[in-house]
Parts: structure tokens; C-alpha cells; sequence
């Protein structure tokens, strides 16, 4: 056999690992998303309206999820969506398990989105969206960094600490002095506080 078709045979082999890598993340990816909002209250709190959304690649594997908003809900299907309110379309299934699985999985397609070789269409904003409830199923991309507390935040008021200005600390009083005709009259403007506190309001 010549390295011509040795080589061609190679890649006829990697092609198809990866097609049928991507089908079965795919897969996973639908039906543990499924299985994760009928068991995930907090998932199911994120499920607000009726969409969409697909993840396609151009050498054949597809799917898309169905949202469903009453009933929070999600269904998944094999193949293209008709109308997706989101679809991410990838050149080949090795592209789209690249850009899935890396760690800035987002920044990767949008990336490619800029160069032209990854389609995304429809909402832009909902692939944060989506990206969010897949991660409930598999911690697709890296997870951001863990919350904590910033050093040497101000939280208390500390009579020695040196600044450009003063913090003015006035004892707490239930209702405006009489004689700060500027502040009743700026909360004349505040509906908010006069409409919690049953004062009749003008019409808007």
C-alpha cells in the first residue's frame, strides 16, 4: 500500500471517530439534559420560554432541543430543527467536538463565528443560556472561577482609615426633618417610597 492511501485511508478513519464521537456526546448531551429537568427544580426555573435550539455539523451529525416554557420542559430529537430560535452549525463534526469540549468553549465558537468557519444564527444570547443548562449534564469548557471574598474589602466604618473624603455616618431617623425643604422635595419625586406608603399619586 502507498502513503497516499495509507493516508487517505487515515483520515477516512479519523473522520469517522469523530462523527461518531460528536453523535454520542450529542446524544448525551439531549437526553441527559431531559433527565436533568424532570429531576432539577433549579433547572426547570431557567426554562422560561418556548424555543429551539440546535447544534448541527455539516458532515452529518445533528440535534436540537425543545424547549417547552408551560410545562417546563425539554424534548430532544435527532437531526435539524425547521425554525431553531439558536443554531450553532459546524464545518465538520472534529470542529465541533474541538470548540465543545475546550475549556473556553464559548470564546471558541465565537471565535470561529468571527473567522467564518462556525455558523451561529438566530439569538446570540441564548448560547450562554444553553451553555449554563448543558453544564448541569457535563462540565462542558471550564467552570469560572470560585467566588470569594476580596482582600481588604471595606465593610465595616473604620474612624482611622485615611481617605480623600469624609464618610459622613447621621444617626437613623424614621421620617425627613421639617426643615429640609430639598429633601422633601426631591421625595416628592420618588413614587416608589409614596406609593408604599399609601399616598395618593398622580396619573403617569
Amino acid at each position: 500500500m502507498d502513503m497516499t492511501a495509507l493516508a487517505h485511508r487515515q483520515r477516512r478513519a479519523s473522520h469517522a471517530a469523530a462523527t461518531a464521537g460528536l453523535r454520542v456526546l450529542l446524544w448525551w448531551l439531549g437526553h441527559g439534559l431531559v433527565l436533568a429537568a424532570r429531576c432539577s427544580a433549579a433547572l426547570r426555573s431557567q426554562i422560561t420560554r418556548g424555543l429551539t435550539v440546535e447544534i448541527s455539523a455539516d458532515d452529518g451529525p445533528a440535534r436540537h432541543w425543545d424547549f417547552d416554557a408551560q410545562r417546563r420542559r425539554v424534548a430532544t430529537s435527532a437531526g435539524r430543527a425547521e425554525a431553531p430560535a439558536l443554531a450553532v452549525r459546524f464545518p465538520s463534526s472534529g470542529h465541533a467536538l474541538r470548540d465543545l469540549t475546550a475549556r473556553d468553549a464559548i470564546d471558541a465558537i465565537m471565535r470561529d463565528r468571527i473567522d467564518g468557519t462556525v455558523r451561529v444564527e438566530g439569538n446570540h444570547l441564548l448560547l450562554m443560556w444553553f451553555r449554563g443548562l448543558l453544564r448541569t449534564v457535563v462540565p462542558i469548557g471550564g467552570a469560572g472561577p470560585a467566588r470569594r471574598a476580596l482582600p481588604g474589602a471595606y465593610v465595616a466604618h473604620d474612624p482611622a482609615a485615611n481617605g480623600v473624603e469624609k464618610i459622613v455616618i447621621e444617626p437613623a431617623v424614621r421620617q425627613l426633618d421639617p426643615r429640609w425643604t430639598g429633601g422633601w422635595n426631591a421625595r416628592t419625586k420618588l413614587w416608589i417610597v409614596r406609593g408604599t406608603n399609601g399616598e395618593p399619586l398622580r396619573e403617569p
